[in-house]
């Protein structure tokens, strides 16, 4: 069931996503818009059955936890992914001023945002969470997806990404 809902999901994103320049960009882009996520979220810190946690620890932790229920293996690439940006987070927040790490957060949001629109232009179409906001969610796993289908492995997300979801991707109409 999780599985199919994935690889249902995953065919959506890549309908949206067929220029390589685009995907290009999203490799830039997507990393860049979570970090900077990560890092204001660092700034919040709450108190968690007496233990001090941050937001980003909180935030990605469940994020993580979604992503590994929709595909363990690909969640688990995120996890190396995401660990170290977190680290990344918590660091800036505790070693630097909350204005360095708005400074931070906005340069790489607005930066990794332009990479995207850009994409998206080369693509012709507009991003694929203006349809379905969860896409917003399964862009992180797509670009894993797209390493795993590069190096070889994973034939199933291969198949999600350019198999018999042909249908799917034909009713998607470019805006």
């Amino acid at each position: 069931m999780t599985a199919r809902f994935f690889e249902r999901q995953l065919a959506i994103y890549a309908a949206y996503h067929r220029d390589q320049r685009n995907k290009a960009t999203h490799f830039i882009g997507i990393p860049a818009i979570v970090l900077s996520l990560l890092i204001v979220l660092a700034l919040w810190r709450f108190s968690l059955g007496g233990v001090v946690v941050s937001g980003a620890l909180l935030v990605g932790a469940l994020a993580l936890l979604g992503w590994i229920a929709l595909d363990v293996g690909v969640g688990l690439a995120m996890a190396l992914i995401i660990v170290p940006m977190w680290l990344i987070a918590e660091w800036l927040a505790a070693h630097t001023g909350a204005t360095t790490v708005w400074i931070a957060f906005a340069v790489l949001f607005v930066g990794g945002w332009v990479f995207q629109f850009v994409g998206h232009a080369y693509e012709g179409r507009r991003p694929a969470l203006v349809d379905n906001l969860f896409q917003a969610f399964i862009g992180p796993m797509f670009l894993v997806a797209e390493t795993f289908i590069a190096l070889g492995l994973r034939a199933d997300l291969r198949r999600a990404v350019a198999g018999p979801h042909v249908a799917e991707r034909a009713a998607v109409t470019p805006k």
